[in-house]
């Protein structure tokens, strides 16, 4: 699904061409792609210290990536719980830009900046991590645990199936993704929390059915959050997004994070 991520971005975003003229077009996404591709380039020593400390810690956990898969296994009477169940579908190719274009039309009918923004900041992230999270997966060729019981199974650029496309979990980076556009959307921080339960979720159910080492989704994880960080602040940096509630919109405040309709 999520070789379709792009062609579903510019679907969605081509109904901007219904309304009125807004910053967050196709434009705005070819601005933002170009300085996501260059970005690496302008990476300073802190950036590369983050960089070498999550390779760290991925690395690390491989260790106990067997120890955590035999706990999980025997203890998964749950994995088909709802709660489970929920954090695997939050993390689903098609949950993001579904949820992303959803929020970016009804910005588009009412006009509304915020929610266009929000929108438009979900289903980019999310181009970039499942380009990102595919190309990794392709590049490593890691089995996954449910073909195999050595963590250390790697064919780098074999191409042989999903079943060699484990690290890093695509759930989990598209998940995080998600998760933190919305949360750095708002400044509650009850919500922010609210807003990273199920990226958690869906990085545990991951692990617990079976399907990620703890390695993939830590990787992941940070793939997804790294992501929607640059998103979101290029936007601020280069002030993209001045929020200017129309006054003709319902405003309904829930606490303190803004629903248009």
């Amino acid at each position: 699904m999520k070789k379709y991520l792009p062609l579903l971005f510019l679907i969605i975003i081509s109904c901007q061409l219904i309304y009125a003229q807004n910053d967050y077009d196709f434009k705005t996404f070819e601005k933002d792609s170009e300085k996501f591709i260059q970005q690496p380039s302008k990476w300073n020593a802190k950036d590369g210290l983050i960089l070498l400390g999550i390779s760290s810690l991925t690395y690390s956990s491989m260790f106990f990536d067997r120890d955590v898969q035999s706990f999980a296994l025997q203890n998964n009477q749950y994995k088909n719980s709802l709660l489970v169940e929920f954090g695997r579908i939050w993390g689903e190719g098609w949950l993001s830009p579904s949820l992303g274009g959803l929020i970016y039309i009804s910005g588009l009918a009412n006009e509304n900046s915020h929610n266009k923004k929000i929108g438009y900041e979900i289903l980019s992230s999310s181009v970039y991590t499942g380009l990102i999270t595919m190309i990794l997966k392709f590049g490593f060729g890691r089995e996954r645990p449910t073909h195999n019981s050595n963590q250390y199974s790697f064919y780098p650029l074999s191409f042989q199936g999903s079943n060699f496309l484990s690290l890093n979990s695509g759930h989990t980076a598209l998940a995080f993704s998600t998760s933190t556009i919305l949360a750095k959307n708002t400044d509650n921080s009850f919500l922010k929390a609210a807003f990273y339960f199920p990226a958690f979720l869906t990085a545990f159910s991951r692990v617990y059915q079976n399907h990620h080492w703890l390695s993939d989704v830590i990787l992941g994880g940070f793939i997804g959050y790294f992501v929607a960080d640059f998103v979101t602040k290029i936007h601020v940096t280069k002030n993209y997004a001045k929020i200017v509630p129309d006054p003709n919109t319902v405003n309904f405040k829930l606490l303190n994070y803004s629903i248009y309709f």
